[in-house]
């Protein structure tokens, strides 16, 4: 940190320093001039200017402060936060905490450079600086303070010790929720699919209910702290403060140096106790800078890759083995490349992972030997077998990529959803989206094209685009692919296998004779004008406001903070009503600490003021317990709410999670359930008591003054309050939209951030994470703008209410020099107490139009979504046939439905088949069958038997296809219409009768235990036999026996630790372990060979003999000659 700051803050702590013994020194010589008699016009002048400077001076002093202290946490933060990107970019792997860290974690840290190092510098000043003036005022009233004042910094060591741990605890905890909200917003499809978001939202309380468990046992020890801290600054002043008033009793000290010791007693323990306080405020900044420091500790992964890109490109013993694997995936290979390349190997043999580390994508616990000659960094186009997108928009993406975005979506039939959400693309524009950004890396200059799984999900016109861009980049790069479609790997020139013994020399493939046509030639691909209409019928997703967090007027319900107390209202009343008490007692104290000296100056006998000495302990210790309580009681009242709401978040999202996979891409469910929840906790107990404080005590002062000094009444009560307003609505007017923009760019940061982690392979691979972490440090520096211009205007807050009420309190004896010495003394040293309540509602008003932005954000999630109709008749059993009758499926606010009027029937031992292009509604049928969709028009039905039908007859609508062949008479069987409709079943016994396994299901960061045990409910967990049975039948059983740990091996985040195929058939035999009597599989073999596929789908068949499957592939191999066929245009 650059010493100017600090120098910095040292004057200001000075100057402030000042400001409070000029204060002291104008409320002294007022009161004592009224004390002796004697306020003359000279006295009131040098009263009023003392007072004015010294008001003026804390004032300014303050401001400057804050926002200095602010430019120090944002530069810090920006600096962290820049250096933990680069190391996520660099392959570090991140889950969804190290999201929340870049986010909230990091915005901790203000607690720190904001308080505890402004204090601490003030803690080395002012106690100096004011008790020098102590010590001229009164020498034992100085010793006093120096005999006790290292109490508190002892204190402070003592609890803190215990509270650090406490704190790293309440971190690793909310790291933890961060990690599973995560899991769970990915994997949502997949838990949807096998009815478990009940189950695992009561595990989202149970996870929540500890993080609570912990933050709060953290504040409870962090309070407790501030308490013991309090006790002993009020007890040690009480002490001073009885000591002046027994010297005065008995003549042998003047009221004015009393007054002044007194007023500067206070401020020289203040000034030690909020370094404590803020020392433990910042906590969880220092724990949260200590967990970003053992990430950016942690060694980068190895790159074998090497050269400039420009020469040969050579394979040299090639070995790549995972961390927790007895063996490497593949060992060995040497090659070199050239022309088209095909990776060839069955499913699991390590053809991604070859291609991984010639894109220099590997994990970083992986293993590499050997090397990779002819590859440089930034040479390379990749498109892995999973993409991952860091955009918001195609456009967007392919902007990054440095390509011309309508052009490279134009060659590749993408042109209709440029400016679509990248999460609303289904999985085949998916693969094109990532097949188009390699594309634009070659026409950029790459000369190495490595392709994934380039033409999986994609019907034939779709696949035939992308292998006609493949041949125009074969002239200037070479193209390394792996793919188990025999018509892309007809593009190779040569192959390398994977999966044979370790090859010390593999001989290059044979060279074809004669370059294979071009694409265009073979197949004529959709014309890009029928692609736009049919992106009017398919899109898939509801509007924008919806995921985005639209705040327009008029769209739906406010959440209000009405609405969200109103369950717990009884818990936030009773915080306020021990903030009222607790700030009360400190005013007490104030006051009756000033009539004790002063009377104590006149009185004779001490046992008139026994009473008062009395209630000055009492009240100390009264206001310490009364915080210490009611910072307990807000803080769990706020938790409360948040919990609740977070609860009701996870179900809005779930509910909305088929119709608007936004809500569950990038960052977005983690800055609903994490960033925003909590920084609504955080805001609630900031706004919510000390507004409510401080008008009562504006109120409580009035009533006060008019007691003791009726002629000021009028006075002090219209001061405060103007100077309450004013501060506030100035706050308010120069943040200028401030605290809107910084719930946006915190929202962008971890949105952004979660993108980063998800996408760095990608990123790193293509060479592209420059203009990502670009992206991402703008994001950065205009939250740094907008904290520093909320703290500008929050400190100008707080100046103006300093300034007003620093200088009544001086003008006191001026404005009512008629008043008693005592009356003025009360009603001085009264207002000059009521800086902190008046100060903290000043504060928690400018923090109003944040807290209103968050909420303007949380409330779109928060509608009622569209919703299935539901009835409560338990569905047949067992369900023997699923039919559908004329059924059109709308998504929310679409123009036009996703499909329309589609019929066909499943039964068992007869699949029904959804055919059709990609993006034709195929996902959204199998969306609409298990209930998760509303269905428009028509109806699904659920039949106990099935119907009578010509096994040879395909059911359902005909596509315009060119061969005659293919067109089929459209024509339903009369029980097709049999059944009970879906709205007329109970929809919890109607999910447990389905199971989906969708396109890409997501594995869950678990082991593969794990992830099979989401297939039943607690109670019915399958044993292992069960288990090892559904991986038999999912062809996963040899790859299960050669595991160390068998089913308790872990798979990795997302599953990374399986290749595509292992994680699909994965996928599948957890449906398959389910209890459903209908199942329904979208495209179960994709990344799978040819021979694996057949031989899964025929254990598939045996497994599902006496069940209803509903299949969606692209595969014709997937389908029988008895099955039926719907095929969507």
């Amino acid at each position: 940190m650059p010493k100017g700051p600090v120098y910095l803050l040292g004057l200001l702590a000075a100057l402030r320093a000042a400001g409070l013994v000029l204060v002291a020194e104008a409320i002294a010589r007022g009161i004592g001039a009224l004390a002796a008699g004697d306020l003359a016009a000279e006295t009131t002048r040098l009263i009023v200017m003392l007072g004015l400077a010294g008001a003026l001076l804390r004032a300014g002093a303050e401001w400057a402060t804050s926002v200095v202290a602010r430019r120090i946490a944002t530069s810090v933060k920006q600096r962290i936060r820049g250096r933990l990107w680069r190391q996520i970019a660099a392959g570090d792997a991140a889950g969804g905490g190290t999201a929340v860290l870049a986010a909230d974690g990091l915005d901790d840290l203000d607690d720190y450079y904001v308080q505890s190092l402004p204090a601490t510098i003030a803690a080395a000043v002012v106690p100096l600086l004011v008790g020098l003036r102590v010590l001229g005022a009164d020498w034992l009233s100085a010793a006093i303070i120096v005999v006790t004042i290292p109490l508190i910094p002892f204190f402070m060591i003592l609890i803190g010790r215990h509270t650090q741990q406490r704190t790293d605890e309440a971190l690793t905890a909310l790291t933890r929720l961060a990690d599973h909200l995560a899991e769970l917003a990915r994997g949502l499809p997949v838990l949807v699919g096998l009815g478990r978001v009940d189950e695992q939202a009561k595990a989202l309380e149970q996870l929540q209910g500890r993080y609570r468990e912990r933050t709060q046992e953290t504040l409870r020890w962090a309070f407790l702290s501030a308490l013991a801290l309090e006790l002993v600054a009020t007890i040690s002043v009480a002490i001073v403060a009885v000591f002046l008033g027994l010297r005065l009793l008995n003549g042998t000290m003047e009221l004015e140096p009393a007054l002044v010791a007194l007023i500067l007693a206070p401020e020289a323990y203040a000034a030690l106790r909020q370094v404590g306080t803020a020392f433990h405020a910042s906590q969880d900044g220092l724990s949260a800078l200590d967990r970003s420091q053992e990430i950016l500790e942690r060694p980068a992964p190895a790159d074998v890759r090497g050269g400039s890109g420009s020469g040969p490109i050579r394979l040299e013993a090639l070995s790549v083995q995972y961390a927790g694997r007895d063996a490497p995936t593949f060992a060995g290979i040497t090659a070199e490349l050239t022309g088209i390349v095909s990776i060839a190997g069955p499913s699991g043999a390590g053809k991604s992972t070859l291609l991984g580390a010639l894109a220099g994508a590997l994990p970083a616990d992986a293993v590499v030997t050997g090397s990779v000659h002819g590859v440089g960094a930034d040479a390379v186009g990749w498109a892995p077998q999973a993409p991952r997108v860091f955009a918001d928009s195609p456009r967007a993406e392919l902007a990054l990529y440095g390509a011309h975005p309508l052009a490279a979506l134009d060659e590749l039939g993408l042109g209709h959803v440029a400016d679509a959400a990248v999460a609303e693309l289904s999985p085949g524009e998916q693969r094109r989206l990532a097949v188009a950004r390699a594309l634009a890396r070659a026409d950029a200059g790459a000369t190495l094209l490595v392709l994934d799984e380039p033409t999986a999900h994609l019907d034939r016109a779709s696949a035939e685009r992308v292998r006609a861009a493949i041949l125009r980049r074969a002239d200037r790069a070479v193209v390394v692919l792996a793919s188990h479609e025999p018509e892309t790997t007809a593009l190779a020139t040569m192959t390398v296998p994977v999966g044979a013994p370790p090859l010390t020399s593999a001989p290059l493939a044979e060279e074809r004779a004669a370059p294979l046509p071009l694409a265009e030639e073979r197949a004529a691909p959709l014309p890009l004008a029928e692609e736009r209409a049919a992106a009017g019928r398919t899109r898939l997703e509801a509007p924008v406001a919806v995921a985005g967090g639209s705040t327009s007027a008029g769209s739906g319900p406010r959440l209000t903070i009405r609405s969200l107390i109103r369950p717990h209202v009884a818990s936030w009343a009773g915080s306020i009503a021990m903030a009222v008490i607790a700030v009360s007692m400190g005013l007490a104290l104030t006051a009756v600490s000033g009539w004790l000296i002063v009377r104590a100056s006149i009185e004779e006998h001490i046992m008139m003021l026994l009473l008062a000495i009395v209630g000055v302990r009492a009240f100390g210790i009264f206001r310490s317990v009364g915080r210490y309580a009611e910072r307990l009681l807000t803080h769990d009242a706020a938790f409360k709410v948040v919990d609740l709401l977070r609860v009701r978040l996870w179900r809005s999202i779930a509910a909305r999670g088929a119709g608007s996979r936004r809500l569950l891409e990038g960052g977005a469910p983690l800055d609903y359930l994490v960033t925003l929840a909590d920084e609504l906790r955080d805001q609630l107990p900031r706004v919510l008591p000390p507004i409510a404080v401080g008008v009562l005590v504006i109120a409580g002062t009035g009533v006060t003054t008019a007691l003791v000094a009726p002629q000021l009444t009028w006075i002090v009560v219209l001061t405060l309050a103007i100077a309450t307003i004013v501060a506030s609505a100035l706050a308010i007017w120069s943040e200028r939209g401030a605290a809107a923009a910084r719930v946006g760019a915190r929202s962008r940061i971890v949105r952004g951030t979660a993108a980063l982690a998800s996408a760095a392979p990608d990123l790193r691979g293509n060479g592209v994470a420059g203009a990502a972490l670009a992206q991402l440090d703008e994001a950065s520096a205009q939250l740094s703008a907008a904290e520093r211009r909320g703290a500008w205007s929050a400190g100008l807050g707080s100046a103006v209410v300093t300034a007003a009420l620093a200088a009544l309190a001086c003008f006191v004896p001026v404005l009512a020099p008629t008043l008693t010495a005592a009356a003025a003394s009360v009603i001085a040293l009264l207002t000059l107490a009521l800086l902190e309540p008046l100060g903290d509602l000043v504060a928690a008003a400018h923090r109003v139009p944040a807290l209103r932005a968050v909420l303007a954000r949380l409330a779109p999630v928060l509608r009622p979504a569209p919703q299935p109709a539901w009835g409560d008749a338990e569905p047949p059993s067992p369900v023997a046939a699923v039919s559908l009758d004329d059924v059109s499926v709308r998504y929310p606010g679409m123009p036009q439905p996703a499909v329309a009027d589609v019929s066909g029937r499943a039964e068992r031992g007869r699949w029904l088949v959804l055919d059709g292009p990609s993006g034709s509604g195929k996902s959204t049928l199998l969306s609409a069958v298990m209930g998760a969709l509303p269905v428009e028009c028509g109806a699904v039905r659920a039949a106990a038997a099935p119907a009578t039908v010509s096994p040879t007859a395909e059911i359902g609508r005909v596509a315009d296809m060119a061969d005659a062949s293919e067109r089929h008479a459209l024509h339903l069987s009369e029980s097709a219409a049999e059944g009970v409709p879906l709205t007329e079943l109970d929809e919890r016994a109607w999910r447990s009768r389905v199971s989906w396994c969708p396109q890409d299901a997501y594995v869950f960061d678990s082991t593969l235990r794990g992830n099979l045990l989401l297939a039943r409910t607690r109670d019915d967990a399958p044993d292992d036999a069960a288990m090892r049975e559904a991986l038999e039948q999912a062809g996963l059983a040899r790859l299960v026996d050669s595991l160390g740990e068998g089913l308790d091996t872990r798979v990795g985040a997302g599953g990374s630790a399986l290749s595509g195929g292992e994680r699909q058939r994965l996928a599948v035999a957890r449906a398959l372990l389910t209890r459903a009597d209908v199942i329904l599989l979208d495209e179960p073999t994709a990344h799978l060979d040819a021979p694996t596929a057949a031989a899964m789908m025929d254990d598939v068949r045996e497994a599902t003999a006496d069940r209803v499957v509903v299949l969606v592939s692209h595969r014709r191999d997937d389908r029988l000659p008895a099955d039926a066929v719907v095929r969507l245009p």
